[in-house]
């Protein structure tokens, strides 16, 4: 699908068509995009309707201003004619050096339990955490409103347990990924 012309769109470092949504709805809606302050971390195994009711419900949880608050979510923000074409992508470097610039990243989670979230079992995600932590980067939680509900009905002793991240068998959908 060429969603506001997206696919078609002439990307001006390639000259070649193709561009990112982000680019697409800014030359649509220029005033709906700005320069990232907060990186979304999450899971493509997610529903748009889901992130979109747990990112909602983060912004009026906190009182921010959802016309100041401006996400990178990489589905939106990389431009996925150049990641689907084979060309060379460093995810690595990409992700994580645009998490140190954007400064906060702002988990969203199906599961506040670790062993059944499908985030903590996503190489990806684990990454993402990662660089936060180990570049100090403040990191907030947003959790899907079905895992919020389930977590107002778990016992404290559940809770503790439920923290646990087996990082070691964390996976990626790419191969290559996994061995980076």
């Amino acid at each position: 699908p060429d969603f506001l012309g997206h696919a078609t769109m002439e990307n001006p470092d390639t000259a070649e068509p193709g561009v990112s949504l982000c680019e697409a709805i800014a030359a649509k809606f220029p005033r709906h995009v700005s320069s990232a302050n907060v990186f979304i971390s999450w899971t493509w195994r997610y529903s748009v309707k889901a992130l979109l009711e747990a990112l909602r419900k983060y912004c009026a949880d906190r009182g921010l201003d959802t016309a100041k608050t401006f996400v990178w979510l990489c589905f939106l923000c990389n431009n996925q004619h150049e990641w689907l074409s084979g060309a060379p992508n460093d995810g690595v470097e990409g992700f994580g050096g645009m998490i140190e610039r954007i400064g906060k990243v702002v988990c969203v989670v199906d599961s506040f339990s670790a062993a059944d979230a499908v985030y903590f079992r996503r190489l990806w995600t684990v990454f993402e955490v990662f660089i936060a932590l180990t570049k100090n980067i403040p990191i907030d939680l947003a959790l899907m409103s079905d895992a919020e509900q389930r977590l107002f009905v778990t016992a404290f002793g559940q809770l503790k347990e439920s923290l646990i991240v087996d990082v070691m068998n964390a996976t990626a959908t790419e191969k290559e990924d996994e061995d980076k």
